[in-house]
């Protein structure tokens, strides 16, 4: 594995093992997005005209499920097909761990489950008759529980230089499979330098091709051009049905005080000091992508599974807004409505909502026009003006906080004999 690989390896490890239930309360704002975005904007209001359909689905990575977990599941219904789930984990020092979804909840939804099995690529060996053991257990226990089980998928950041041993491994998982029982695997773009990519694809029923995270963090969280000439070279290996994994959030690399990475943050904060290198999968990047490859599939490109479904508290997933416009090919925007709410002694309290589909810097400012305004105060990030007689909130220029699609962020309280939500102007 070259020392690129390794850090690769490396960081979807991190990024993975960060993807545990948080326990934080809906988010109002992000964190600054990154300057480390690949990509360049389609023009505005760009649709895709075409009628062939992929499908979609979605990767469920939380170990615990939490309410939340519940709710998005019923949210997602018309936008995902098919739902990848977090089932087991083999870490080293750690060894075998079972997530926890909400089996009833499966079972009530009713759309096809494929139980994911994570196999940490930093394991030395690896028991083929065990992890067969584990999936055929997963797949009865949650089968008996009314989940509709159509297959298992293993993911395993597998060294290319050990894709042949790979390959007698997912050889010795899939004779063991209940019958019926489609077997699914990640693949890795590195994998296309090795002539023994074809022996691992043998054995798969169907592939995903991850094409987010997998190089360099320097390099960036995705790049379209590079995940596209990826996908058609993958697409030429082997005529069975693949799909492609696709980013739908950010995450945060870590560097401590002496220029190492010591972890990623991604759905919750590492309890570790040290500057933020913010990823982010620039929505109209992936759109891109998405829509070309819409236009001209490869023959054997079968859909798409989405990375990750978006809980509250989630500050770096993508919102299922943003995520369903993307599919549908809608123009990306930002929409920002001021509002209005009852903060008691006569004040108001003044908030903006995000009601566009598409993450955006606040606004600049936010105009207040009522009669008879004589007090006001800002939280932090904004300030208070009243400079020509006018009653204005404005963003701190050294802020770079955004608010992501369908989240509202407060600005302040304001007092005015007469204010109504005509009287509030924002500006972008």
């Amino acid at each position: 594995m070259s020392s690129i690989r390794a850090l690769a390896a490396c960081f979807v490890a991190l990024l993975l093992a960060a993807c545990a239930p948080s326990g934080e309360p809906p988010a109002t704002t992000a964190p600054p997005r990154p300057t480390t975005v690949i990509a360049a904007p389609a023009p505005a209001g760009t649709k895709t005209t075409s009628t062939i359909g992929l499908a979609e689905g979605v990767y469920i990575w939380q170990r615990l499920w939490l309410p939340a977990n519940i709710a998005a599941l019923a949210d997602s219904r018309g936008l995902f097909s098919e739902l990848r789930v977090l089932a087991a984990q083999d870490q080293p020092g750690e060894g075998w761990m079972e997530a926890r979804p909400h089996l009833p909840s499966l079972r009530s939804d009713g759309r096809a489950v494929r139980p994911v099995i994570r196999l940490d690529g930093r394991l030395p060996t690896l028991d083929g008759n065990a992890i067969a053991g584990k999936a055929a257990d997963l797949i009865g226990k949650w089968r008996a529980a009314g989940v509709n089980v159509d297959g298992v998928e293993i993911d395993f950041d597998c060294a290319s230089a050990r894709l042949g041993d790979y390959a007698k491994l997912l050889a010795t998982i899939k004779a063991k499979l209940p019958q019926g029982v489609a077997l699914s695997i990640t693949a890795l773009p590195a994998w296309l330098e090795s002539p023994a990519l074809a022996e691992v694809l043998a054995q798969a029923d169907e592939a995903v091709l991850q094409v987010h995270a997998v190089t360099d963090p320097r390099h960036g969280l995705f790049d379209p051009k590079q995940a596209q000439a990826w996908i058609e070279r993958f697409a030429k290996v082997d005529p069975k049905p693949f799909r492609v994994a696709l980013p739908a959030y950010g995450s945060a690399l870590v560097i401590d005080a002496r220029g190492r990475r010591v972890g990623v943050e991604s759905e919750s904060g590492l309890p570790v000091a040290g500057e933020r290198l913010e990823l982010f999968a620039d929505p109209q990047a992936v759109a891109n992508l998405v829509r070309a490859l819409r236009d001209r599939p490869p023959a054997n490109l079968h859909g798409f599974i989405w990375f990750r479904m978006p809980l509250p508290g989630d500050r770096r997933a993508w919102p299922l807004a943003t995520i369903a416009a993307v599919i549908a090919g809608k123009e990306l925007h930002a929409d920002f409505v001021a509002q209005l709410g009852e903060s008691g002694n006569g004040a108001s309290d003044l908030s903006v909502r995000n009601s566009g589909n598409l993450e955006a810097p606040l606004p600049v400012s936010v105009d207040v026009e009522g009669q008879g305004c004589s007090d006001a105060d800002a939280l932090p990030g904004y300030r208070v003006d009243r400079a020509g007689g006018k009653l204005r909130f404005v963003r701190d220029p050294q802020s770079h906080a955004t608010l992501p699609a369908t989240q509202t962020r407060p600005l302040g309280w304001v007092r005015c004999a007469s204010l109504k939500t005509a009287d509030l102007h924002v500006h972008p």
